[in-house]
């Protein structure tokens, strides 16, 4: 699980945990009014305290208290869920040249191939076309990433992309043709690659395992949840991580 999968995971139980409280609070209250406030009164002798008669309003029966707190309370409510989802935003888009993000700024390294900071990113190209991707990993070690490899995938040839556990990637994304969206399926990240602009997706690769499944590292997909022509179910790629 990625850092941003990880976020969203803990949001979603968050709402679960509100939706479950207050779906509990109005059936209680519901069942409790249909039971109270039944009519004891059988045929003409009932008498509605509303007054309803065919042509007429029925009586203004309102209650000032229960109308403020049934309008504060859920505005609350509302105010603390749009503040608490704000979190993932910060991670899922946060900028690049934000030093006291999660992610730091991008890697600098030393004369001798060592990184002067551990909180930093290695910027890697992600390109879509129909139908297939494209990794760049620009001038980084092979450790650090690798997209050199092909696999088959169900007697498709797909590329493998590998990543290092524990580093950050900043991914810049355009596509050749129409719209495509990689998504990362074990990391819980997606972002749309959108032909003629650039867009960007923060990736934080993370295995199961404590050491990755050993030498051959840890595996997953890559597909395009943009519908992108007749093939797009088979645009996908490997990504593989590595400790």
């Amino acid at each position: 699980m990625s850092i941003a999968s990880a976020t969203f995971d803990h949001l979603w139980d968050h709402y679960v945990l509100w939706s479950a409280i207050v779906g509990a609070l109005t059936f209680i209250w519901l069942a409790h009014h249909s039971l109270v406030y039944r009519s004891k009164d059988e045929g003409d002798s009932f008498e509605s305290p509303d007054g309803i008669e065919v042509g007429v309003f029925p009586k203004h029966n309102d209650d000032l208290k229960l109308e403020l707190a049934w309008t504060i309370i859920p505005f609350i409510l509302i105010v603390w869920l749009t503040y608490y989802s704000w979190e993932p935003i910060n991670e899922v888009w946060a900028d690049p040249d934000d030093p006291n993000s999660i992610y730091g700024l991008e890697c600098e390294y030393n004369s001798e191939g060592n990184k002067t900071t551990d909180k930093c990113y290695h910027t890697i190209g992600i390109t879509g076309q129909q139908w297939f991707w494209t990794f760049d990993c620009k001038d980084l070690d092979a450790k650090i990433c690798d997209a050199s490899e092909y696999q088959d995938l169900n007697g498709t040839t797909v590329p493998v992309l590998k990543l290092k556990q524990g580093e950050y990637y900043l991914a810049n994304m355009t596509s050749e043709d129409v719209t495509h969206a990689p998504w990362f399926v074990k990391f819980g990240v997606k972002e749309d690659t959108v032909p003629g602009l650039e867009t960007a997706m923060w990736i934080a690769p993370t295995c199961e395992s404590s050491n990755c499944g050993g030498e051959g590292g840890e595996s997953s997909l890559i597909l395009c949840t943009e519908y992108c022509g007749d093939a797009h179910a088979y645009m996908a790629a490997i990504v593989t991580v590595y400790s």
